[in-house]
């Protein structure tokens, strides 16, 4: 068996993995302080941080020879043999110096930097810096400036470590990010006339900034990153389902990050993703209340009445012998969808099931990330996967018509379904949405409440159906429900509830398990449950707990056994690390 000597213990290498020195350190609980180093990118060793002792030891005789001269760790391998001291008097007095030059030019702002809570710069200066500061010269001061409409630069507090070049040059290869002049006057800087605006990924560019160089204006001066609350979450927007981190304070979501998932997004998000929380999470028209039609207007009700109402008129149908039928969002969870389904089908084994409309727009754009770029052309450390903006602009339309397969056998369209109503075959229809944006138009909906005699809506928001419908539900939005989704891979995961329910709101799985009379509250994990030890294609999802990443559907997928991969410090710091 491989193994590795660091600080005087020997380590098993892990097979068949290609780590350098600082991941392999990283796993077995010893920390290398690193800066330009990341992950996903290009290895440049320019920040010098990472500079650790090396040395080899013979598998013979067991003598070990050390280099005369630190070496980064970021471009050491972790081979057979290999020897590392972290943390000698040299090593110590080697991050001492680094961190004084790193230092001499940058202001003394941590109280009002947005950065400070989660500052690689600000972390090492206590554990490897010093206290004094002998640099008594006039230091640069470069102005601020912005490099889109939504990031800023503060050039003076930037160390030069090139991640944000090295993004968009190797992951979006847009290339709008250079290094200009030499020395301590180098700095970043955006080509003439070039900007980030037209990066659908330019936010990333923040996340991989160590210190508080670049800045999201989003989010500039609005809260302390120590007062924020941060859950593991999934983007709702469309059907890639990045791993994201919702932080928010005293009700409120105040910005979404990226967490590492190797098998989705990697690193990073898009900006629709990023910005895209305040139509799901605070929009001017979410519903407030339940309200039930009395005469010509709606009235708001308790949440209880309504639901009686609910009840009530779908019994009515089915004795009168309408048809009945549901429309199940692919905003839905898997368990919404799945009780929303049970609940139908308990009342007729006839219902109608159909998955409600898809939004999609554009096209699947993928970004295939260059591993062959970066100063030193090495690439041994890199495995960056593709990332994939898709045009079907809902998380969840796989895991509803899985469940659609499992409940009723097969997946009626929301357009067959229109043509059934269109028909004059259906008496009776609930619609779940919970899509952040407009659904059905106006004349869809005046066609829909011309055929069906009675008409439930359960949204997060208002909608044209809900002018016209007999009662409507406050649902949640995706920040106030937990559950599962399933993305156009066939992974499903787990997303947290980040928000409580607002008042006269209920999640939606709280609505389902109320009109099927389950007892006590509803709890996703135990829903998830009972549908995988029904459905054989949630089988993954057996006993209602995801791994730590999410689990295929696929059943032919491989295995995904094996020590979990390396997770940059910045995005754990910043609350990003691996999913539940």
């Amino acid at each position: 068996m491989a193994t590795i000597l660091i600080n005087g213990a020997e380590y098993p290498i892990p097979e068949g993995e290609k780590l350098n020195a600082i991941q392999m350190a990283k796993r077995v609980g010893v920390e290398i302080p690193y800066y330009c180093w990341h992950p996903a990118l290009s290895v440049v060793a320019n920040c010098r941080m990472c500079e650790v002792e090396v040395g080899a030891k013979d598998p013979k005789t067991g003598e070990v020879k050390m280099m005369p001269k630190l070496v980064p760790g970021c471009q050491t391998p972790a081979k057979d043999g290999t020897v590392l001291v972290t943390d000698s008097p040299k090593v110590r007095e080697h991050q001492r110096m680094i961190m004084e030059l790193l230092l001499i030019n940058h202001p003394l702002d941590c109280p009002v930097c947005d950065q400070a809570g989660e500052c690689g710069l600000q972390d090492y200066s206590y554990s490897h810096g010093q206290s004094t500061h002998r640099f008594v010269e006039e230091r640069i001061v470069n102005p601020r400036k912005d490099v889109s409409d939504l990031i800023q630069l503060n050039q003076d507090r930037c160390i030069m470590c090139t991640r944000c070049v090295r993004f968009t040059r190797e992951i979006t290869q847009t290339a709008e990010l250079q290094v200009t002049r030499r020395g301590n006057h180098a700095e970043i800087a955006t080509f003439p006339g070039v900007t980030l605006d037209a990066n659908p990924l330019a936010g990333n560019v923040v996340d991989v900034c160590p210190v508080g160089a670049l800045l999201d204006k989003d989010f500039l001066h609005k809260q302390r990153v120590w007062f924020l609350t941060k859950h593991e979450s999934v983007c709702t927007l469309c059907s890639t389902g990045c791993n994201v981190s919702v932080e928010e304070n005293k009700g409120k979501v105040w910005r979404v990050k990226p967490r590492n998932n190797p098998h989705v997004n990697d690193y990073w998000i898009c900006d629709e993703g990023r910005y895209g929380y305040k139509n799901g999470a605070a929009p001017d028209d979410l519903l407030g209340a339940m309200y039930v039609l009395k005469g010509d207007d709606h009235v708001a009700a308790p949440i209880a009445e309504a639901l009686k109402v609910v009840a009530r008129g779908f019994k009515q149908a089915v004795v009168e012998g309408k048809a009945v039928a549901g429309v199940l969002s692919p905003f839905l969870t898997v368990e919404e969808a799945y009780l929303m389904a049970r609940y139908l089908k308990d009342l007729t084994p006839a219902s109608v099931l159909a998955v409600g409309p898809v939004p999609t727009r554009g096209q699947d754009r993928t970004f295939a990330p260059d591993k062959s770029s970066g100063r030193s052309g090495d690439t041994t450390f890199l495995n960056p996967r593709p990332f994939t903006i898709h045009a079907e602009k809902a998380p969840n339309a796989r895991g509803v018509r899985a469940v659609l397969e499992h409940v009723q056998g097969s997946v009626v369209e929301y357009d067959e379904l229109l043509k059934k109503i269109e028909a004059g075959e259906i008496g009776a229809l609930y619609a779940a949405s919970g899509s952040p944006q407009d659904w059905i138009d106006e004349a869809t909906a005046a066609a829909v409440r011309a055929k069906v005699g009675f008409i439930v809506l359960q949204d997060s928001r208002l909608s044209a159906l809900a002018h016209k419908a007999d009662v409507v539900l406050a649902g949640g939005t995706y920040a106030e429900k937990a559950g599962s989704y399933v993305n156009a891979d066939g992974r499903i995961q787990y997303a947290e509830a980040s928000l409580p329910p607002r008042d006269g709101a209920l999640p939606d799985l709280d609505l389902f398990a109320i009109l099927l009379d389950r007892p006590g509250p509803a709890r996703s994990s135990e829903v998830l449950a009972e549908l995988a030890a029904a459905a054989p294609a949630f089988a993954a999802a057996k006993g209602g707990v995801l791994p730590e990443y999410g689990a295929s559907l696929d059943a032919a997928a491989p295995a995904e056994d094996g020590p979990p991969p390396f997770v940059d410090a910045w995005y754990t710091a910043m609350g990003a690390a691996k999913t539940r």
